[in-house]
């Protein structure tokens, strides 16, 4: 489960790193057409150093999407929008599948932890007792922009941050206002919008977004529905701004497949799920108030979240037995960041300074309940409350000795403190140090070729369930035991990079990088529980091509080569593909038409670490062809257009005689849907 899973490589499609566009996607709504193929942004990002840096001097893999890019790509929510990042995979991230799940840089939770952080304008994203994110949160009309860096950010953003960072910038309120509604397989529907005002110094805008399936696989129709408005202005020379979200969502939950249900019907549902559902409600809000000086650049953050959820799940024992288990939770959360930053500029050289503070407060109580094979609850089974503090403090430089050299470094320090139990009785405290230097050598003189490296260190806590979890698990002797380790310590990784990247109308981009992950955390089966396990190495090349526009064409390509091995290095660790490839395309045709279509094929992954049970990964091709109609748009989405039959990850489950039996998530069937963008 932890640290032991594969960098994935996917490819924004259409044309990779061409001209900067800065409108925002109100704008484009609402004045002219957007470019015809997707565009990237090159100039500018603040989610690498958390302050605006020029790309080209980021000494490690980035990636920018720009708002009107989205209307290109056959997404309708934002994991569909996610899995055209390169560098981060992710699995049934479409809405008739089950439950997003985000992997990047040889990390893979399998949704019990989270090792990708997300940002939502600064605000970090996830669940207080394991940290994974709730990507239906954000309705894809309000991104403005999504910035992602690959590998390790803990030198600026702390724990979660070892396998990368995506932060989502949303618009700031614009007149007018757009609606995309879609339909198709599945019974899916989908609507998203928005609609804003703005006076000199005041603007508002709401938004919302709903998704109702009934699911590619049996038991697995679901629903949501996400409402958000902000405001934001301008007093005394500050800029500030106020959100408020709010979150309903339900699911039923099919489960995986053994390989003999498979064959049979790859998109059953075994019975012993048939009453996993999870019902989800979240209330955030989030206020940020920045003011530019002379010298110094201020900001300010306070962020809040309340949720409550209640979720069956069987946990497989054993083939074809299960523990079924009501779990009732509710969380809040409290949290705020201070930081400042200072650009420093000489006749012939120049640098930047920024340091900074963030503190969160996080409680949790949980309930068990044991539910029987008609669905009727038992009395408690197991109840607790938890609470995690975090408190982080970074500094960070820059320094531009000549012209075409930069040299960065950061350092970050976090303590978190955890408590658990009846009155908060048990405690834990883990503390951590993540350096980072870097290097980045602009190799022209027109500054569009690169050649970067860098060096960090990075650390990954256990979640609060892997630490204190009080799910009860029969002992089939008469008593109970949980599968949580109050002993576990953080997990440990050290990382190196070097890469190059650059040009003008072909962009290319190559990279190596190799990291050592110490104390790993996974489940280990001799003592049934977490622990710490011990080390594995992930190491990796990572190349891109893109950007070239012929005769009304944009290809571009990527290659991700993969070993994310133990210390013995003679076999790849499960869930992980070795070998990940995707190409695409789009295409400016005549009388308005733009199609964009892209191929996605991975090999070389097992469900087991001895590598005897391996994964058919996904060899899959779709496309979106749209249309513009004045200010509205036509849509046209065929998603695994050949209908492959492929798996996306899985496991293995000894029986009673000890022989092991693979099950495995079949991804989704082919679908089709087809929906408007109204601007208004």
């Amino acid at each position: 489960m932890v640290g032991k899973y594969g960098l994935i490589i996917s490819v924004f499609a259409g044309t990779l790193l061409g001209a900067p566009v800065t409108c925002s996607a109100q704008a484009q709504t609402t004045q002219g057409n957007p470019p015809s193929t997707p565009r990237f942004n090159t100039e500018i990002m603040v989610t690498p150093e958390r302050g605006e840096t020029p790309r080209h001097l980021v000494p490690a893999s980035t990636v920018v999407l720009e708002a009107e890019s989205l209307a290109g790509l056959p997404a309708v929510q934002l994991s569909e929008i996610g899995a055209f990042l390169p560098g981060f995979q992710f699995q049934q991230a479409q809405p008739h599948a089950v439950r997003p799940i985000v992997s990047a840089r040889g990390f893979f939770g399998g949704g019990e932890a989270e090792y990708v952080l997300l940002l939502v304008d600064g605000v970090p994203v996830a669940d207080a007792e394991s940290g994974l994110i709730d990507w239906s949160l954000v309705p894809i009309s309000s991104v403005r922009r999504i910035e992602a860096l690959r590998g390790p950010g803990a030198s600026m953003y702390g724990d979660s941050a070892i396998g990368g960072v995506i932060q989502i910038l949303t618009d700031r309120p614009a007149d007018g206002g757009a609606l995309t509604v879609g339909g198709g397989s599945f019974g899916t529907f989908t609507a998203d919008g928005f609609y804003g005002r703005r006076s000199s110094s005041l603007g508002f805008v709401v938004k919302g977004a709903a998704l109702g399936t009934d699911g590619a696989s049996a038991h697995s129709a679901g629903k949501h529905f996400v409402a958000s408005g902000s405001m934001d202005g301008q007093t005394h020379g500050a800029l500030w701004s106020v959100t408020v979200t709010g979150n309903d969502r339900g699911r039923d939950d099919s489960g995986a497949l053994n390989a003999d249900a498979l064959l049979r019907d790859p998109f059953g549902s075994d019975s012993l799920f048939r009453f996993d559902r999870l019902d989800r409600r979240s209330l955030s809000t989030a206020f940020t108030l920045s003011g530019v000086g002379e010298r110094w650049q201020h900001r300010a953050r306070v962020h809040t979240t309340a949720r409550s959820e209640d979720l069956v799940r069987t946990i497989l024992l054993a083939p074809g037995l299960g523990d079924r288990g009501a779990r009732a939770l509710s969380t809040s959360a409290l949290g705020g960041s201070g930081e400042s930053g200072r650009a420093i500029s000489g006749a012939t050289r120049s640098a930047t300074v920024r340091f900074g503070v963030d503190v969160s407060r996080e409680h949790l109580d949980t309930s068990y309940r044991a539910v029987s094979d008609t669905g009727v609850q038992g009395p408690p089974g197991g109840e607790a409350s938890g609470r995690r503090v975090r408190t982080g403090a970074f500094v960070s430089s820059a320094w531009d000795p000549e012209s075409r050299l930069r040299l960065s470094a950061s350092l970050r320090w976090d303590r978190i403190a955890d408590s658990f139990g009846a009155g908060l009785a048990g405690s834990r405290s883990h503390k951590a140090w993540s350096p980072r230097v870097g290097a980045t050598l602009l190799l022209n003189e027109n500054h569009s070729v690169s050649l970067f490296a860098q060096a960090s260190r990075a650390f990954k806590a256990p979640t609060l369930d892997q630490l204190f979890d009080p799910r009860p698990f029969p002992d089939f002797m008469g008593g109970t035991f949980t599968i949580s380790n109050p002993g576990l310590v953080p997990q440990h990784a050290t990382n190196v990079e070097v890469g190059v990247s650059g040009g003008s109308r072909l962009r290319l981009s190559a990279l190596a990088y190799r990291m050592t992950v110490d104390d790993e955390i996974d489940f280990d089966v001799r003592t049934f529980s977490y622990a710490n396990i011990g080390r594995s190495h992930h190491m990796g090349v990572e190349l891109e091509a893109g950007g070239v526009s012929w005769k009304g064409i944009q290809p571009s390509m990527t290659y991700a080569l993969v070993r994310v091995t133990d210390p013995d290095g003679a076999r790849q660790l499960k869930n992980v593909p070795r070998h990940v490839i995707t190409a695409s395309a789009g295409f400016d045709l005549p009388w308005g038409i733009a199609p964009l279509v892209r191929y996605r094929r991975s090999l070389g992954a097992f469900l087991d670490d001895e590598n005897v049970y391996s994964i058919d990964g996904p060899s899959t091709l779709e496309m979106r062809v749209r249309r513009r109609f004045g200010r509205h748009l036509l849509f046209l989405d065929v998603l695994n257009l050949t209908d492959d039959r492929y798996q996306e990850y899985g496991f293995t489950l000894a029986d009673f005689r000890g022989r092991a039996v693979p099950y495995a998530y079949p991804g989704a069937p082919r679908a089709v849907r087809a929906g408007v963008i109204a601007s208004f």
